[in-house]
């Protein structure tokens, strides 16, 4: 599943995650992670972005805003270059599809309209009507609860949490010999977790609130409530830089052109409308990096 969440074959941000863990065992052999504290306490910005996204579509019945905002998120342009309140497309789009759908939209590299144009019609054919997002609309269903942000949470914590966050680390850790423990996920915080109101996890637009209070006596407020960072690297200048042939290599190579998922010649392009600046397509050049690497393994290449 190439477009489902960041990571189906490949994370770039393992890159940095690898370089931490080979930092840390410079000095310790076991080390602690906090991973699982963002899909228990409510800590990505995705989930308030969701949750506000959940009280409009309350408000208008699905046809209508399938209609609506599925027209203005077909005209509206995509500015991949402007600040997040000006790139509206994506939000649009969101709003014109039901809660699973809008919530896998947010977090998937590739929109509905990228995937239609670099599939093959023989690709298309085989999916016979599959969207990706059914994935998500299954755990938003188990977990049996109408509060729409522990669905969300759910969700995550079925999927991203050990597809992504936990194998990334995994991995990268024990390349440098380095035990990871999460204290986080013990089954019985989590199961404590759980129980906590989601007004107390997400609060005023602060995310992880609760948490966030309870460090409060231990950890700088400037640090507490300072803007969430990443572990983002350039890939955008890279590709348009000392990656730039390589991609351009590999996107265009024969693994990709003949394994029958994709239109070589849209491939091509996308290459084209990044490199020329009039796309940001890095995230998805990457997870086509990804699969060739994956897919010449897989035929024994080199």
């Amino acid at each position: 599943m190439i477009d489902f969440y960041d990571e189906p074959f490949g994370d770039s941000s393992a890159m940095p995650t690898f370089r931490l863990c080979a930092l840390a065992r410079e000095n310790v052999a076991v080390a602690l992670s906090g991973d699982g504290g963002d899909e228990l306490f409510a800590g990505y910005r995705r989930y308030l972005f969701h949750a506000r996204q959940e009280q409009m579509r309350a408000m208008l019945p699905f046809p209508v805003r399938k209609a609506v905002f599925g027209a203005l998120g077909a005209v509206y342009p995509k500015l991949d270059w402007a600040p997040r309140f000006l790139r509206a497309k994506n939000t649009f789009q969101e709003l014109g599809q039901d809660s699973a759908g809008g919530f896998f939209a947010s977090v998937s590299v590739m929109n509905d309209d990228l995937r239609a144009r670099i599939r093959s019609p023989s690709q298309t054919h085989a999916l016979a009507g599959y969207h990706p997002s059914s994935i998500i609309a299954q755990h938003m269903q188990a977990a049996d609860t109408d509060d729409v942000l522990a669905q969300a949470q759910h969700a995550d914590i079925k999927t991203c949490l050990p597809g992504d966050i936990l194998t990334k680390v995994d991995r990268a850790s024990m390349a440098n010999s380095l035990e990871v423990r999460c204290p986080m996920l013990d089954v019985r915080f989590t199961r404590w977790s759980a129980g906590i109101r989601p007004d107390q996890k997400l609060h005023g637009g602060v995310e992880k609130y609760l948490l966030k209070k309870a460090c409060e006596p231990h950890v700088p407020d400037d640090i507490l409530y300072r803007p969430k960072q990443g572990f983002s690297i350039p890939l955008a200048s890279w590709f348009r830089g000392p990656l730039a042939q390589k991609l351009r290599d590999t996107v265009g190579g024969p693994i990709l052109a003949e394994c029958g998922y994709f239109i070589p010649g849209v491939l091509k392009q996308l290459v084209d409308e990044h490199q020329s600046k009039r796309r940001d397509h890095a995230p998805a050049l990457w997870l086509l990096l990804m699969l060739e690497a994956f897919l010449r393994k897989e035929t024994g290449g080199t």
